[in-house]
């Protein structure tokens, strides 16, 4: 049964795909995989945006996240995601479907990474919502357009809740939510 385990998990645990996610059938290179490599240096120029925008905002990530840019849905789907914009899987990486290929959503997610980085996975989890996706929402900064609904309360309490506490004091204060 032991030996087992790891097939089991690849069979019904999608997202730990991402361990290893050249057996999924992306093709990776710099802790970029895309699923055709004719998109490779888009996805590279995307990680570095992202990587450089969430540096300057907020603080660095210790290092660029794995992240796996989908060409299709099912891609996607193969690597446990559903009808979001992007998935950050525990801080082993993030997903992201064809259409999420833009600057704002890639430091979104960039920023749930950081979350975890700062705060530790179950401290993360401990954070309230508007502290979860209020952040990443805020800092990424999307269209007015492409900011949901249910995101805009969460907005507007993190902002209000940041300017108390000061950017620079964000993780700190976090700790405490």
């Amino acid at each position: 049964m032991l030996a087992a385990a790891p097939a089991i998990a690849w069979a019904t645990f999608k997202p730990v795909r991402i361990l290893a996610p050249a057996l999924n059938g992306v093709t990776c290179a710099d802790r970029v995989c895309v699923e055709n490599p004719a998109e490779f240096d888009v996805a590279l120029r995307l990680q570095r945006d992202a990587m450089t925008a969430v540096g300057r905002k907020l603080v660095p990530l210790k290092q660029p996240p794995l992240t796996v840019f989908c060409a299709t849905r099912a891609c996607y789907q193969s690597f446990g995601g559903g009808m979001e914009r992007g998935a950050t899987l525990f801080d082993w990486g993030v997903i992201l479907p064809p259409e999420s290929w833009v600057a704002h959503i890639v430091e979104h997610e960039y920023v749930h990474m950081l979350q975890a980085q700062q705060l530790g996975l179950l401290g993360r989890q401990r954070t309230p919502a508007w502290f979860k996706e209020g952040m990443p929402f805020l800092v990424s900064e999307p269209p007015d357009e492409d900011l949901p609904d249910y995101a805009r309360p969460l907005v507007a309490q993190y902002r209000a809740w940041e300017q108390r506490v000061g950017r620079d004091n964000v993780w700190e204060a976090a700790a405490g939510l």
